[in-house]
């Protein structure tokens, strides 16, 4: 069984929707029956990724199938705190899998961003990305070497006895640009926008300048 799979059993036997992960998350409840709901969708979702795994699925069918489970839970009825206790399950579920191309749709899917190719739509939404997130989030930006885009990491939660694992290695979704980002210590939760993440470099093993070479042998593999 391979390491994707024995992650997926283990959320999927996880109550997901507890009473205690509500509290956990600082709010009360929500009624039972969403919660119900929730749950059963969620493992539904999950079970469906395991077979995918188990029969050797490719990217693109694991994909679709994250997507028509998004669309399906993810719905207008939840408020505002719901719908990010949701975003937060499909994000951790789309990070065991580390296909950039959910983890880059995760985000447009959430916020309505429609085609990253459209400069103007995607300034507009952005900013109105930014507008809603500032009000709730702290935001990490690093500009891209090349285009100068901000590329965007929110804080979802800190924790300050989590210390910082890796230094990561991002494409910037405007231009293509390989960037290092290191987001530092005590961040236990985040989501990213304008970037996808292509490796995550434990400290362990690399240093800045070590990282600095592995940045570098990827933009000549491009």
């Amino acid at each position: 069984m391979n390491n994707w799979v024995l992650e997926l059993e283990k959320l999927k036997i996880k109550e997901k929707f507890s009473v205690e992960e509500w509290e956990n998350r600082g709010l009360n409840p929500s009624e039972k029956s969403l919660c119900v709901t929730l749950e059963k969708s969620f493992n539904d979702l999950l079970t469906n990724l395991i077979s995918a795994s188990n029969t050797k699925k490719s990217d693109k069918e694991i994909e679709n199938l994250f997507e028509h489970y998004f669309n399906k839970i993810k719905t207008d009825e939840l408020d505002t705190e719901e719908s990010e206790f949701v975003v937060d399950y499909f994000d951790e579920i789309a990070k065991i899998f580390n296909i950039p191309n959910i983890n880059e749709k995760l985000n447009i899917w959430t916020y309505g961003i429609e085609d990253y190719d459209h400069e103007k739509a995607e300034k507009e939404d952005s900013e109105r990305v930014l507008a809603e997130e500032r009000k709730r989030h702290e935001i990490i930006s690093t500009e891209c070497t090349n285009c100068k885009t901000q590329l965007k990491t929110f804080i979802l939660e800190r924790d300050n006895s989590f210390p910082s694992f890796e230094i990561d290695i991002i494409k910037c979704v405007k231009c293509s640009e390989l960037n290092l980002l290191d987001k530092g210590a005590g961040i236990k939760r985040y989501r990213f926008l304008d970037y996808e993440l292509l490796e995550e470099l434990p400290k362990e093993e690399y240093d800045l300048a070590k990282a600095l070479k592995r940045l570098k042998q990827l933009k000549e593999q491009k």
